[in-house]
């Protein structure tokens, strides 16, 4: 392997009570194993056990022990209370700055600060981007845990200045983030009146499925994977991917899993015997599907191979040659030859605009089931094809090539069967093989899901948005839509 890497302690994503995060860290400033710590609450403003000065009185014993230290700001600013808070972060000089929001990011920069770190939960997939944060002052980023390695490799290789790689490589994975808190849910409470119950859960709460089988995790506000993200065992192949690693502290056993990570980075141990001896500290099962370029439940073994297998299945229909679609920035730019007034009236209006209430009658429902679904299938992909790449990145969206997807509207009696083909174009696919990922919806639903005005998260955990197969898949498909910014086409200059 190569020079051993630095290894990073993430921040705190669990509501634990306030003498034992200040024991945790001691024995983090005491151990020789991290030698870089994230501190500061990132999921959820009420989680006042510790406030914005105890984690700066954390910042001076850690540095004093030879640590350098982080502040990581919060990933969803809710309240001005929460923006309050940012501001006297960026205000700080003596830290430096872990942003997870682009409020943070424009705040970093228009106090002139450099230095700071690109968090994971700016979703940075593509050279462009990392470059645009690198200008405004970043000197380190953070790689989404979804990220595959080869990606992060190519993006990495896209860049006309080297810039400080992290790599998330042990924790459970914080998949999404909601305004809505689903532990206080989960226990019939009010958000505002959730008593804290987060503080009975040091490693969230698990779901489980009827077959028992380890789901997601609640964390008040953010959702997690069930399994635990563990990279230990595929070093050799992040050799020269990233200069950090970073471990998410858990319930328990985290410097345990960290000294494992230090042993195998300054090749006292096999990284193999390492992940073997991290089994055993861990609060379920391992996965590491994500850096495969995989589902991001998967386990695979080392040399099992690095790209998915995907289940034999009939010959496909030959892929038609794409159509003469507009290049991926064509709809942006015909956006911006429009007067910026007119762009401005109508990024009003969709900002305004509400889907009333509907259900497609069932007459209307039953004819749709009984044609043919091709025309509207084709209607679907053409669509997805002419969406021009600031609104569905190809990058991002490359682990569905030749994935079979099923869109089921419930309401309008329409199932679409489609792939995204290996060219980058969306195609239907035939409906009697079986569907990698099946999204059922109504069709209001689907459609304020897409105009982002609701959030996934919301739609899913009110039973009124239902995905079955690869959940890796379907954390992707969430990702992408509640990405979507239809607003920035028209705000942009131009």
């Amino acid at each position: 392997m190569n020079a051993p890497m630095k290894l990073s302690l993430g921040p705190l994503l669990y509501y634990w009570p306030r003498r034992r995060v200040l024991d945790f860290y001691a024995e983090v400033a005491a151990s020789d194993a991290m030698d870089i710590v994230h501190l500061g609450e990132t999921v959820c403003s009420r989680r006042h056990e510790l406030r914005l000065d105890d984690w700066l009185d954390l910042a001076g014993a850690l540095a004093a022990a030879g640590k350098e230290v982080a502040l990581s700001t919060q990933a969803l600013i809710e309240s001005e209370s929460d923006l309050k808070t940012l501001r006297r972060i960026v205000d700080q000089e003596n830290i430096r700055v872990e942003a997870n929001d682009m409020g943070a990011v424009r705040l970093l920069a228009e106090a002139g600060r450099r230095g700071w770190i690109a968090g994971p939960t700016l979703n940075v997939f593509n050279p462009a981007t990392l470059a645009l944060l690198a200008a405004e002052g970043a000197s380190r980023w953070v790689a989404p845990p979804e990220m595959a390695g080869e990606n992060i490799a190519g993006l990495r290789a896209g860049l006309s200045a080297p810039i400080e790689t992290e790599i998330f490589a042990h924790g459970r994975l914080p998949l999404a983030y909601s305004a809505r808190c689903f532990t206080a849910r989960h226990h019939n409470l009010q958000k505002d009146a959730c008593e804290f119950r987060c503080l009975h859960d040091s490693d969230g709460i698990v779901l489980r499925t009827r077959e028992g089988e380890a789901f997601l995790t609640l964390n008040g506000i953010q959702t997690q994977s069930a399994k635990v993200y563990n990279l230990l065992a595929d070093l050799p192949e992040i050799a020269g991917h990233a200069e950090i690693l970073r471990v998410s502290p858990q319930g328990a056993h985290t410097l345990e899993i960290a000294a494992l990570f230090r042993a195998a980075l300054d090749a006292r141990l096999a990284p193999e015997a390492a992940f073997d001896a991290c089994r055993a500290l861990m609060p379920e099962a391992p996965c590491n599907g994500f850096w495969l370029g995989r589902a991001g439940l998967e386990h695979v073994p080392p040399g099992a191979g690095a790209s998915p297998t995907p289940a034999a299945a009939p010959e496909p229909a030959p892929e038609p040659a794409p159509p003469p679609a507009p290049a991926p920035s064509t709809a942006p730019v015909l956006i911006r030859l429009l007067p910026a007034a007119m762009r401005a009236r109508i990024a009003q209006k969709l900002r305004n605009a509400r889907l009333p209430a509907f259900t497609v009658p069932a007459p209307l429902a039953r004819l749709n089931a009984s044609l043919p679904q091709f025309p509207a299938t084709l209607a679907l992909t053409a669509a997805l094809n002419l969406a021009p790449h600031v609104l569905l990145p190809r990058a991002a969206l490359a682990p569905l090539t030749d994935r079979h997807l099923r869109m089921r509207v419930l309401d309008a009696g329409f199932s679409l069967d489609f792939t995204l083909g290996a060219s980058g174009f969306f195609r239907p696919c035939r409906a009697d093989t079986p569907a990698d990922l099946t999204i059922s919806a109504a069709l209001r639903d689907f459609l304020a899901l897409a105009l982002r005005e609701e959030d996934a998260d919301t739609l899913f955990f009110g039973r009124r948005l239902h995905m079955e197969g690869d959940t890796g898949l379907g954390v992707l498909v969430k990702n992408t839509l509640n990405a979507v910014d239809w607003l920035g086409i028209f705000q942009s200059p131009g």
